[in-house]
């Protein structure tokens, strides 16, 4: 799998989406976004399943999506309605960030140094070997996984704001630094019923799983270093709730006995 650098103007057509929120939205409840990109750049070498990261330049500069090429390079119609052509590639970007949250150039440049951030002329700059690793840990680093709220973390309290509620939610720190040593010792297939995404999914489910605290973080102090080997387990969705219907959580070894064969 290759890995490859696509770039956008905030101030162009199409940034990334003509709904950016609604794309974050899409995002964070598990849906993948299919969008045509240009890749000028480039006249081959794309082919599907190959690694995609947008980098917003000029303002706010950073990386805001991934995602994985679902079609190889084609030509069809510049966008800017020229009618001359050029090199697209389809994507489905699997994290789309909102702006404030993207992975900023200044920590590209110090931990990923061996690209040109500051010299991106295009759409469609490969990231060589072994630095696309480099990245792809940086940026799983940063996004880390969709914390998991269990009902027992939910305040009774509400507060009426129109016709919204909103539930306030206790939030704990968690070390997205940590996630990606917990990923990186016990892998990314799910701990207790062995489900792996990226084998059930594609490359829609590259890269994903829930990290689970042995030790629920309600209880753990301030100060508390966590061990990514013993105090992380990865788990898929579907037993990560499984162990947070018991409170104290049940184990994975607990929830491993009562899976029926």
């Amino acid at each position: 799998m290759a890995t490859f650098l696509l770039t956008g103007n905030p101030d162009g057509p199409g940034w990334p989406d003509p709904d950016h929120e609604a794309a974050v939205e899409a995002a964070a409840a598990g849906r993948s976004e299919l969008q045509r990109w240009s890749v000028a750049l480039r006249r081959s070498g794309i082919t599907i399943g190959d690694r995609a990261f947008l980098v917003r330049q000029r303002r706010q500069r950073g990386i805001v999506a991934s995602g994985h090429f679902s079609h190889a390079i084609y030509e069809a119609e510049h966008w800017d309605g020229s009618g001359r052509r050029t090199t697209y590639a389809d994507i489905e970007f699997d994290q789309v960030l909102a702006v404030e949250d993207r992975l900023p150039v200044e920590v590209l440049k110090g931990r990923v140094p061996a690209v040109s951030w500051d010299r991106l002329q295009g759409s469609g700059v490969a990231v060589a070997q072994p630095h696309d690793q480099d990245l792809e840990e940086l940026w799983q680093a940063h996004v880390g996984d969709t914390p998991y709220a269990n009902p027992e973390e939910l305040t009774a309290e509400t507060y009426a704001e129109g016709d919204v509620t909103r539930v306030m939610v206790n939030r704990y720190e968690r070390d997205r630094n940590a996630r990606a040593a917990c990923i990186r010792h016990h892998g990314l297939t799910c701990l207790v019923c062995g489900f792996n995404y990226h084998e059930m999914y594609g490359p829609l489910g590259r890269d994903f799983i829930h990290v689970h605290h042995v030790r629920e973080i309600s209880t753990l102090g301030p100060g508390y270093r966590v061990d990514p080997k013993r105090d992380l387990v990865p788990l898929c969705a579907n037993c990560h709730a499984m162990v947070h219907r018991r409170r104290p959580a049940l184990t994975p070894s607990q929830l491993k006995g009562r899976l029926r064969g």
